[in-house]
Protein backbone atom coordinates (compact mmCIF):
# COMPACT_ATOMS: atom_id res chain seq x y z
CA UNK A 1 0.00 0.00 0.00
CA UNK A 2 1.58 3.29 -0.76
CA UNK A 3 2.03 6.06 1.86
CA UNK A 4 -0.83 8.17 0.56
CA UNK A 5 -3.22 5.34 0.48
CA UNK A 6 -2.35 5.08 3.80
CA UNK A 7 -3.14 8.26 4.86
CA UNK A 8 -6.06 8.58 2.82
CA UNK A 9 -7.58 5.72 4.95
CA UNK A 10 -6.15 6.73 8.18
CA UNK A 11 -8.38 10.27 7.28
CA UNK A 12 -11.37 8.34 7.32
CA UNK A 13 -10.93 6.39 10.21
CA UNK A 14 -9.94 9.96 12.01
CA UNK A 15 -13.26 11.61 10.81
CA UNK A 16 -14.68 8.32 12.42
CA UNK A 17 -13.50 8.72 15.46
CA UNK A 18 -14.65 12.29 15.30
CA UNK A 19 -18.27 12.10 14.14
CA UNK A 20 -17.96 9.49 17.57
CA UNK A 21 -17.03 12.35 19.69
CA UNK A 22 -18.75 14.58 18.38
CA UNK A 23 -21.81 12.55 18.49
CA UNK A 24 -21.23 11.99 22.73
CA UNK A 25 -20.83 15.45 22.83
CA UNK A 26 -24.38 16.12 21.31
CA UNK A 27 -25.82 13.46 23.25
CA UNK A 28 -23.89 14.39 26.78
CA UNK A 29 -25.15 18.55 26.00
CA UNK A 30 -28.95 17.37 25.37
CA UNK A 31 -29.21 16.73 22.00
CA UNK A 32 -28.48 19.83 21.23
CA UNK A 33 -25.00 21.83 19.86
CA UNK A 34 -22.39 21.19 22.15
CA UNK A 35 -20.87 24.63 21.84
CA UNK A 36 -24.61 26.55 21.59
CA UNK A 37 -24.33 29.76 24.21
CA UNK A 38 -20.17 29.79 23.17
CA UNK A 39 -19.85 30.63 19.66
CA UNK A 40 -16.29 31.11 20.59
CA UNK A 41 -15.96 26.98 20.79
CA UNK A 42 -16.37 26.01 17.22
CA UNK A 43 -12.90 27.31 16.40
CA UNK A 44 -11.07 25.36 19.05
CA UNK A 45 -13.27 22.09 18.65
CA UNK A 46 -12.69 22.56 14.91
CA UNK A 47 -9.31 22.60 15.81
CA UNK A 48 -8.72 19.84 17.85
CA UNK A 49 -10.60 17.53 15.36
CA UNK A 50 -8.45 18.81 12.57
CA UNK A 51 -5.21 18.03 14.72
CA UNK A 52 -6.37 14.19 15.22
CA UNK A 53 -6.70 13.58 11.74
CA UNK A 54 -3.29 15.04 10.67
CA UNK A 55 -1.54 12.74 13.48
CA UNK A 56 -3.22 9.49 12.22
CA UNK A 57 -2.41 10.43 8.98
CA UNK A 58 1.29 10.80 9.78
CA UNK A 59 1.15 7.81 11.81
CA UNK A 60 -0.44 5.72 8.96
CA UNK A 61 2.30 7.16 6.62
CA UNK A 62 5.11 6.13 8.16
CA UNK A 63 3.40 2.59 8.72
CA UNK A 64 2.12 1.78 5.23
CA UNK A 65 5.18 -0.55 4.24
CA UNK A 66 3.73 -2.83 6.94
CA UNK A 67 0.15 -2.74 6.53
CA UNK A 68 -1.44 -5.28 4.20
CA UNK A 69 -4.62 -3.08 3.27
CA UNK A 70 -7.13 -0.57 3.84
CA UNK A 71 -8.20 -2.16 7.52
CA UNK A 72 -5.65 -1.57 9.05
CA UNK A 73 -5.07 1.76 8.06
CA UNK A 74 -8.52 2.85 8.99
CA UNK A 75 -8.34 1.48 12.36
CA UNK A 76 -4.60 3.41 12.67
CA UNK A 77 -6.70 6.32 11.67
CA UNK A 78 -9.95 5.66 14.19
CA UNK A 79 -7.19 4.81 17.68
CA UNK A 80 -4.26 7.13 16.90
CA UNK A 81 -6.06 10.29 19.06
CA UNK A 82 -7.12 8.15 21.77
CA UNK A 83 -3.50 6.94 21.80
CA UNK A 84 -1.65 9.97 21.92
CA UNK A 85 -4.23 11.30 24.70
CA UNK A 86 -3.23 7.92 26.48
CA UNK A 87 0.59 8.91 26.13
CA UNK A 88 -0.02 12.63 27.01
CA UNK A 89 -2.01 11.61 30.00
CA UNK A 90 0.39 11.34 32.34
CA UNK A 91 2.47 14.69 31.23
CA UNK A 92 1.08 17.43 34.15
CA UNK A 93 1.46 21.22 33.18
CA UNK A 94 1.34 23.79 35.63
CA UNK A 95 2.13 27.52 35.89
CA UNK A 96 5.57 27.99 37.05
CA UNK A 97 5.91 31.58 39.05
CA UNK A 98 7.69 34.23 37.19
CA UNK A 99 11.61 35.07 39.23
CA UNK A 100 11.38 38.27 41.12
CA UNK A 101 12.37 41.81 39.61
CA UNK A 102 14.49 44.41 41.12
CA UNK A 103 11.20 45.98 41.98
CA UNK A 104 9.49 42.61 43.08
CA UNK A 105 12.07 41.77 45.47
CA UNK A 106 11.91 44.39 48.23
CA UNK A 107 8.67 46.36 49.95
CA UNK A 108 9.81 49.57 49.29
CA UNK A 109 11.00 49.00 45.26
CA UNK A 110 14.25 50.12 45.91
CA UNK A 111 17.11 48.16 45.27
CA UNK A 112 18.38 48.46 49.18
CA UNK A 113 15.16 47.32 50.74
CA UNK A 114 13.02 49.50 53.33
CA UNK A 115 16.48 51.39 53.86
CA UNK A 116 17.13 54.46 52.87
CA UNK A 117 20.11 55.01 50.98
Amino acid sequence: MAWWQAAGWELAGGMAAGLMSLMMAIATAGFARPWRGHPGLVGPRLLVFASGLALGALAAAAMHASMSGAWPAFVIGVGAPAAMRGLLSGVEVSERDSPPTARQGTRSGRAGGDRPC
